[in-house]
């Protein structure tokens, strides 16, 4: 990757900044263009970034020994980095441990976005993604927003607010813990620094001004690198995710970016929408004239194969899951209650139900906005046509609330 974002020196040294404190950095030689720290407690180095990048690429210098008896470890290395010139220095060796599988569309041979779409999706997912569109702009008061370049640091700081409530409220919906907020104050530096030198570009999807899927990424020369992405799952039926990456794809192509790179990890939505399979390693590198190198870069190797083969076994997401349920003891949380959806007939009067706001009712009632819009999918009509009634007497404590619009009229039952 020519110009890779993540070996570029606002991105080091804000990571070096933020991960290495106290830490003098170290650079090899042999090693080109990475910057490196030494692991808290054992032997050996680790790249500037760690796994929080989203792909590594480095070139080696053959005429450089300066490894000496030290072992170093470089995340997330895709497989298309060429690191053949190794085989001209004897004492230099990279052992490489497949981590995770890549996907990419690859833009090189397309003029638009629906060259690729005719090329890359069968005519039934290509049908569906044009109906789904046309729904999703036909129910609400759509724009796109894409932020890249200079930009007002107030409009910045709301923006990336924005972005980390979308973040939590993602991860709480899969009730895993993600270290995604932890690491949020780093995100606002660095992006903000990298939208200037235009190396990052967030794309944001809004419904009357407001966010409701937003994604980051990263820049090179000739490829734009997905990092982070969130949605508001109560939209899930119109797969925003999917019209995201149809926009990535056009804004791509308008600013001849070659590449669009999914990243690491295998998802629905990424075996569909690319045309290109890689993998992610973990490169070891050890120099095989010292005793101590070579044992440390064994052990290294030992150490990222029992890595991956745990996360073969799903062993990471139940960790990331128990992680969640732990912090999250005590803490109060609103329930998803029983509820009956019945389609009605005729007039209702005030003396019954009156009417209300759905914003007003998700606070109690959090579950209701993805019951609405649902049932805008399943019956397209413009949102603001949609009105929500309260019941004035309650069953059991609970409410009932009547949706109505144009096209449709039904009964939400709490129990």
């Amino acid at each position: 990757m020519k110009h890779n974002p993540f070996t570029s020196k606002t991105y080091q040294e804000t990571w070096l900044k933020y991960f290495a404190k106290q830490k003098t950095n170290k650079r090899f030689q042999c090693l080109e263009n990475l910057s490196f720290i030494k692991h808290r407690f054992l032997p050996y180095y680790i790249n500037a970034g760690k796994n929080m990048t989203n792909g590594i690429t480095y070139s080696v210098n053959p005429s450089k020994t300066d490894l000496k008896n030290h072992g170093v470890v470089i995340y997330d290395v895709p497989d298309y980095c060429d690191t053949s010139s190794t085989s001209k220095n004897e004492s230099l060796k990279i052992h490489k441990v497949a981590q995770y599988k890549g996907f990419l569309a690859d833009l090189s041979q397309v003029d638009s976005f629906e060259d690729y779409l005719q090329n890359t999706l069968n005519a039934k997912s290509r049908n569906k993604f044009r109906s789904t569109l046309k729904k999703f702009e036909n129910c609400f008061d759509v724009t796109y927003k894409y932020y890249y370049g200079a930009i007002d640091k107030e409009d910045y700081h709301i923006m990336m607010t924005d972005f980390k409530n979308l973040v939590e409220n993602r991860y709480g919906d899969l009730k895993i813990d993600t270290s995604l907020i932890r690491e949020w104050p780093f995100y606002e530096e660095l992006v903000y620094k990298m939208l200037h030198e235009k190396k990052a570009m967030i794309i944001s999807i809004n419904i009357a001004g407001k966010p409701i899927s937003m994604s980051l990424g990263f820049l090179s020369e000739t490829a734009l690198v997905g990092a982070v992405k969130a949605f508001d799952t109560n939209y899930y039926k119109f797969n925003v995710g999917h019209i995201e990456i149809s926009k990535f794809i056009e804004w791509c192509i308008a600013h001849n970016k070659r590449i669009l790179d999914f990243s690491k990890g295998e998802y629905e939505y990424k075996t569909k929408w690319t045309n290109t399979k890689y993998l992610y390693n973990c490169h070891v590198v050890y120099n095989n004239s010292s005793v101590t190198s070579k044992i440390i870069g064994f052990l290294l190797v030992k150490y990222f194969e029992l890595k991956q083969y745990l996360r073969d076994k799903k062993i990471n997401l139940l960790v990331a899951k128990a992680r969640f349920a732990l912090k999250n003891i005590g803490t109060s949380k609103q329930q998803k209650l029983p509820f009956k959806i019945q389609s009605i007939q005729g007039e209702i009067t005030n003396n019954d139900y009156q009417l209300t706001s759905l914003d007003e009712e998700v606070r109690h009632y959090p579950f209701l906005k993805r019951i609405v819009m649902d049932g805008l999918y399943q019956k397209p009509e413009s949102y603001s046509n949609i009105k929500l009634f309260k019941s004035t007497d309650s069953i059991g404590g609970k409410p009932s609330f009547v949706v109505m619009g144009s096209k449709s009229k039904y009964l939400i039952t709490i129990f």
